[in-house]
C-alpha cells in the first residue's frame, strides 16, 4: 500500500478540503491504504482521482508482468484486496487494453486473494511447514 498511501498524501496536500483529512484524523492521524477508497465511496473527487491514479499505475505494472511472463492467474493480495470489486473491476479495465495477447482463452485472470491481508503470512507458514 506504500504507493497508494503516497498518492493519497499527495492528493490530500493538493486538496485541503478533502474528506480524506477527516478520515485520517479519525484514524489517529494515520493515512492508510483505505483512506482514499473510503473517501471516494463517499463522493470525494480528490480521493477518486487518487484511487484512479493508483489503479492506473498498478494496472500498468500488472500489464507488463502479463506481457512478459504470461501467467495463468495474477492474485492481488494484501489489505488493498479488501476493496473487492471497487478495486478489481477498474483494475481489469485498466490492464486489458495494454495487453499484447487479446485472445480471451489465453488471457491472464486477475483475481483477489481470498485471504486478504493475511495471504503472505499464511503462505510463509505453509512454506515453512513444507520444509
Amino acid at each position: 500500500a506504500t504507493g497508494l498511501i503516497r498518492t493519497t498524501k499527495e492528493a490530500m496536500d493538493a486538496h485541503p478540503d478533502s474528506l480524506m483529512w477527516k478520515l485520517t484524523a479519525e484514524n489517529g492521524g494515520r493515512v492508510s491504504g483505505r483512506t482514499a477508497f473510503q473517501a471516494a465511496k463517499q463522493g470525494d473527487a480528490a480521493a477518486q482521482a487518487a484511487v484512479d491514479t493508483f489503479i492506473g499505475q498498478l494496472g500498468y505494472g500488472l500489464a507488463n508482468i502479463i506481457n512478459i511472463l504470461a501467467p495463468e492467474v495474477l492474485v492481488i493480495g494484501g489489505g488493498v484486496s479488501n476493496e473487492g470489486e471497487n478495486l478489481l473491476r477498474p483494475l481489469v479495465e485498466s490492464v486489458r487494453p495494454q495487453l499484447y495477447v487479446r485472445v480471451p482463452e489465453k488471457q491472464t485472470r486477475i483475481v483477489l486473494a481470498t485471504l486478504g491481508n493475511d495471504a503472505g503470512l499464511i503462505g510463509a507458514a505453509f512454506l515453512n511447514r513444507a520444509r
